[in-house]
């Protein structure tokens, strides 16, 4: 973004956390570093689809279903997913072991570092664009197999499953209303976990195209 950008995006930020519907924050912490524009990772946007899920039994199966051929461990990574508790991060396991590899698994893994090269998301579904943008930088990692995520926030059940494969798959009632569960599990092959961890954490990434919400709400 421009640096006339910045104050104003400050300041968006800032409200968003103070109006989070969990709790009100302690602290808020921002980050405003200059890339240098050869550092920028430019990757496309996951199609889009929404799976016809009626239930949280329902997106149980349907994710357990479609990470089968990818890991043995596919109920294990529903486990952790659900169980997760107050982890800032995401979780990351092994496809091939089903063992935890994030450093610290009390903090997780943050993805940050990206963004839309066209930050106006149609009909103002931030919240969707804001997990396609994330989704779209972690499926371009080839070691990354698969994600999936609900979110924490109480009053939104629609989690997703995203592959480079299949794209970005949302999940509707993926938990029940008024749950504070949530959490993010990334499926991966453990062969270099710290550079992994580097791209998530530290490489910049713009995703590029069109978003699109799979015909699906904003629910």
């Amino acid at each position: 973004m421009d640096e006339n950008e910045v104050a104003q995006l400050c300041a968006d930020m800032g409200h968003r956390a103070l109006a989070h519907p969990k709790a009100t924050p302690d602290e808020i912490h921002l980050t405003v570093r200059r890339i240098d524009m050869s550092e920028l990772v430019r990757v496309p946007f996951l199609p889009t689809t929404v799976l016809p899920t009626a239930s949280p039994q329902d997106a149980r199966d349907t994710v357990v279903t479609a990470l089968a051929p990818l890991t043995e461990h596919a109920q294990r990574a529903w486990m952790l997913l659900t169980e997760a508790r107050d982890m800032r991060g995401a979780i990351l396991l092994d496809a091939a072991t089903g063992q935890r590899l994030e450093p610290d698994q009390q903090r997780g893994v943050r993805v940050t570092g990206m963004d839309a090269a066209s930050s106006n998301p149609i009909g103002g579904k931030h919240r969707v664009l804001e997990a396609q943008v994330l989704a779209a930088k972690v499926a371009h990692r080839p070691d990354v197999l698969a994600e999936i995520c609900i979110s924490d926030d109480p009053d939104y059940t629609t989690g997703y499953l995203a592959t480079a494969q299949h794209g970005y798959q949302r999940l509707p009632h993926i938990k029940e209303p008024g749950s504070a569960q949530g959490g993010r599990v990334f499926l991966v092959r453990g062969d270099d976990v710290a550079g992994l961890i580097e791209y998530l954490e530290h490489t910049p990434v713009v995703v590029e195209g069109d978003a699109g919400d799979g015909g699906g709400s904003s629910a």
